[in-house]
């Protein structure tokens, strides 16, 4: 399956504690966009995990809508070395997260595919008991 990006809505956004980590992976740019989901804070691991789920029927931003920022890259090249270097910072060879592509609809409107980091969805249980639930669907803002 391809993507055409990244996207991302926690640490490794503009400001975030790991945002000079995904700079050194040389993107083209980037720019606002959601993603449909449930994103939750984990206190005790100070990051978010982003839940997939099905598209609301209102248009983001609203509930049902998680706000990010879809990263591009020069080429499918370029995103794979970069997506090499990032899967360790987001623990995928522990389990930590999963990387699957998503449907991210940019402030444009038009929808890209993008990769992302996801907390697998069979944990969802933990989320709701240990995680504090962000309806308004923004890491940054909350923080």
């Amino acid at each position: 399956m391809e993507a055409d990006g990244l996207f991302i809505y926690g640490s490794l956004r503009p400001g975030g504690r790991n945002h000079r980590w995904l700079e050194r992976t040389h993107p083209e740019g980037w720019c606002r966009a959601w993603t449909p989901g449930r994103l939750f804070h984990l206190p005790a691991a100070g990051y978010p995990a982003l839940v997939p789920q099905g598209e609301p029927p209102a248009p983001p931003p609203a509930p049902g809508w998680v706000t990010g920022e879809f990263v591009g890259y020069e080429d499918g090249q370029a995103l794979e070395s970069a997506l090499a270097d990032l899967d360790p910072l987001e623990g995928l060879e522990e389990g930590l997260f999963e990387r699957r592509i998503l449907t991210v609809l940019l402030d444009s409107g038009l929808r890209y595919r993008a990769w992302a980091y996801l907390f697998p969805e069979d944990r969802l249980p933990r989320l709701l008991r240990e995680g504090v639930e962000l309806t308004e669907g923004d890491w940054s803002a909350y923080l």
